[in-house]
């Protein structure tokens, strides 16, 4: 059995696998010689020649076929420079005013997508691919990449210095993908919003709901996940919550509880019962989203939860990533 491509597919895939080889010799072959004498454990040793392998396949002349056990490792390898690719995007989109500017540069990142979600890919399982710490131990493993992202100071929302500040939950996001990736562990990201916010902020007012339902309700978020994560205030009524080292299990067993704490909440205005709409996105340690791309994920899980039920939860994870009620 083989794998058909067109040529420009297979000339696409080719440079992804060439890119992915350099990230793999630098931040993986060279460090391991670094640290390790000049030991190349076998498990690096057969990656690399499965890539070279690849590599020919995708440089024949006439069609190109490619044998079909390959099919998990391109996928691995689409996944990482997708996400790689869409990180370095994110600049420019930033900058971009013109719709058709903003058309381009999406068009680099559907090219990865197309591919990801056609057979054979889309049902092939991600190849594992030998990381330091199957070699060294974490902390030895971590003091060898000086380049990864490091968890920055605390700031707190500037209105009621409660909950973290919003500007911190991409660096914290991409500091824990990292830090899991490490340990082969999975972040939940919650997105939070408060049910019918704007009708008991006319009737009590604005002033009268700072002091006496969002005060001791971000009181009640902070509290729940300490120890546990962080909680950002993004707005009026809407906040993020991010669970490192939470599997699906987990995740939706501490999201049900906080959803639980919040409708038994006694605030200081009597007379007022909150219930909230989540929508939690898993990431794994192969998922090909950028880290505003996990943050939109969870926003519109919020948002599908909202729309069948408020109060509900939705979430949204590998390999649909389309929300759905668990």
């Amino acid at each position: 059995m083989s794998i058909e491509l067109k040529r420009g597919e297979a000339k696409f895939v080719q440079g992804c696998v060439a890119s992915f080889a350099r990230e793999f010799e630098r931040g993986v072959v060279a460090v391991l010689a670094g640290e390790l004498r000049g030991i190349e454990p076998p498990e690096v040793r057969e990656l690399r020649e499965q890539l070279h392998l690849l590599q020919r396949q995708l440089e024949m002349r006439g069609e190109i076929r490619v044998h079909d056990t390959m099919a998990g490792l391109i996928k691995r390898v689409l996944a990482s420079e997708r996400r790689r690719v869409a990180e370095e995007l994110e600049r420019p989109l930033a900058k971009a005013a013109s719709p058709g500017v903003v058309s381009a540069l999406n068009l680099q990142i559907k090219r990865y997508d197309l591919l990801l979600t056609r057979e054979p890919f889309a049902d092939a399982r991600m190849q594992a691919i030998p990381k330091l710490t199957d070699f060294m131990s974490i902390r030895f493993a971590a003091e060898a990449m000086p380049d990864a992202p490091r968890l920055q100071p605390r700031v707190y929302d500037e209105k009621f210095h409660i909950l973290e500040a919003p500007r911190l939950f991409l660096p914290d996001l991409a500091y824990y993908r990292h830090e899991c990736a490490l340990r082969d562990a999975s972040i939940a990201v919650c997105y939070i919003d408060i049910d019918d916010f704007k009708a008991i902020n006319e009737r009590l007012t604005e002033t009268v709901v700072d002091l006496k339902v969002l005060a001791p309700f971000l009181e009640l978020i902070e509290a729940w996940t300490f120890g546990h994560g962080h909680a950002y205030r993004f707005g009026g009524d809407e906040f993020v919550i991010l669970l490192p080292n939470a599997r699906r299990d987990l995740a939706l067993a501490m999201i049900h509880d906080l959803r639980t704490r919040v409708a038994r909440a006694k605030l200081r205005a009597k007379d007022v019962k909150l219930s909230v709409s989540q929508g939690v996105c898993m990431v794994g340690p192969e998922c090909a989203f950028t880290d505003r791309e996990i943050l939109a994920h969870a926003n519109t899980a919020k948002a599908f939860a909202k729309k069948h039920n408020k109060g509900n939860i939705a979430i949204v994870e590998a390999p649909a990533w389309t929300p759905v009620l668990p």
